[in-house]
């Protein structure tokens, strides 16, 4: 028997990949790479995305090596600045971009392509209002080409607005989601299909923005016209039912607040909301928007806690604290103590169970397990804040935090406690 051919075949196995030769085969390289090996995770911890993060880098700055800024042709320097992204080489990505944007022979689609990518990319630089604003540059610059690159436009568009409702930026969302906006309105069939999530998003994004500056009849409006205007996208009614569930509560009485543990208050206590005006926050010792919050409802306390103002907040329980996991309720509870201490807000907290994982049925379908307090407030992200007149009405839902919201909020509170 002839073992030779085996032989070839086994070496052919184990024999590494070849290395992607092009900037976007890289790239492709590198986020497959990442989505492999998040699929074969047999438990997501932060630990093992961290690796995967880290491996992936390396992966990348190995195939990036290849290439040289100055000297790859132009159409790649849309997708090298890409690969530099993926590689973590910010300095790199800024000279491809630098060479991109000085050429006087750039065509006009690679320099969209381009001013698009550098958006993405610098998302991923650590976020400071010099790095918005040079990302702004380059999508307004983008807009302004002769032509149409609706693609490249929405990438940016979409991408900036994520980033701003992330980071809880309301004239960023309203900017970008105003575009987005506007220009789904000229979408053809195909274009609609494609892109009209990312439009439902928008509205979705401007609608907490601008009742969070406390124009819910605004917000409503937006909802009722993605829910009119964009009923033929896949799951749009999904989308957006909870989040008009939210608005329609602006008015209405609040529900009461209860817990089976309560810090700066007795175990399984209830407040209810009439008889004072109210701040009252969903929120969580993970979340790094709502502890940026902090600072601006303690100063709101300060100012107007001696004349009928107060604040609670509602959180529950998750099972770990940073990096201690797993946890049992006591002492993460313990936790949630020292946290909320060193925040400096001695205010009541209530502090609901962990929920229980979702339980699937006989018929396949699965029965989820709701903290009570979120339900009553369809809550959809936190920081939520909810400001409640002496009457126990809601007045304004916010969702995140922008610190130029204190001063509408103050105004907002300063009015409630002049009411009778």
């Amino acid at each position: 028997m002839n073992f030779l051919p085996l032989l070839l075949l086994v070496g052919l196995a184990q024999s590494p990949a070849p290395q992607p030769t092009t900037p976007a085969a890289c790239v492709k390289a590198a986020r497959d790479f990442v989505q492999s090996e998040q699929r074969a995770l047999k438990q997501i911890t932060g630990d093992a995305i961290r690796k995967i993060e880290a491996d992936k880098i390396a992966l990348a700055q190995k195939c990036a090596a290849q290439f040289n800024a100055a000297t790859i042709v132009e159409a790649d320097l849309a997708q090298l600045i890409a690969l530099y992204g993926e590689a973590a080489q910010p300095a790199l990505a800024e000279a491809a971009l630098n060479r991109a944007l000085g050429s006087k022979t750039l065509p006009v689609n690679v320099r969209a392509d381009v001013l698009s990518q550098a958006v993405l990319t610098g998302l991923l630089e650590p976020k400071s209002p010099e790095r918005n604003a040079r990302l702004e540059r380059y999508v307004d610059e983008l807009d302004r080409l002769k032509g149409d690159h609706l693609d490249a436009q929405l990438s940016a568009h979409s991408r900036l607005n994520g980033f701003y409702r992330g980071d809880d930026i309301d004239d960023g969302i309203i900017k970008h989601s105003t575009w987005l906006i506007e220009r789904g309105k000229a979408f053809t069939p195909a274009q609609r299909t494609q892109y009209g999530s990312t439009i439902v998003i928008a509205h979705i994004n401007m609608a907490e923005a601008v009742s969070g500056r406390g124009d819910n009849a605004r917000a409503q409006q937006l909802l009722t016209a993605a829910k009119t205007n964009w009923s033929d996208i896949r799951n749009v009614d999904l989308m957006l039912a909870p989040v008009m569930a939210r608005y329609a509560l602006v008015g209405t009485l609040a529900a009461p607040i209860g817990a089976p543990r309560w810090l700066n208050a007795l175990p399984d206590t209830t407040i209810a909301m009439p008889g004072a005006v109210t701040l009252l926050e969903f929120t969580a010792h993970w979340c790094g928007p709502c502890k940026e919050s902090y600072p601006g409802v303690k100063r709101l306390l300060a100012k107007y806690g001696s004349r009928g103002f107060r604040v609670v907040l509602a959180t529950e329980l998750y099972g770990y604290f940073g990096a201690e996991r797993p946890l049992t309720a006591d002492v993460e509870f313990e936790r949630d103590r020292e946290y909320w201490a060193h925040e400096g807000l001695n205010v009541p907290v209530a502090v609901e169970d962990q929920r229980k994982p979702p339980v699937r049925g006989a018929d396949g379908n699965y029965t989820h397990f709701e903290n009570p307090n979120d339900k009553a407030y369809e809550v959809g992200g936190i920081p939520q804040i909810h400001i409640i007149d002496k009457q126990g009405r809601i007045r304004l839902i916010m969702v995140g935090y922008d610190d130029v919201n204190e001063e509408m909020l103050s105004k907002l509170i300063e009015k409630l406690l002049k009411e009778k």
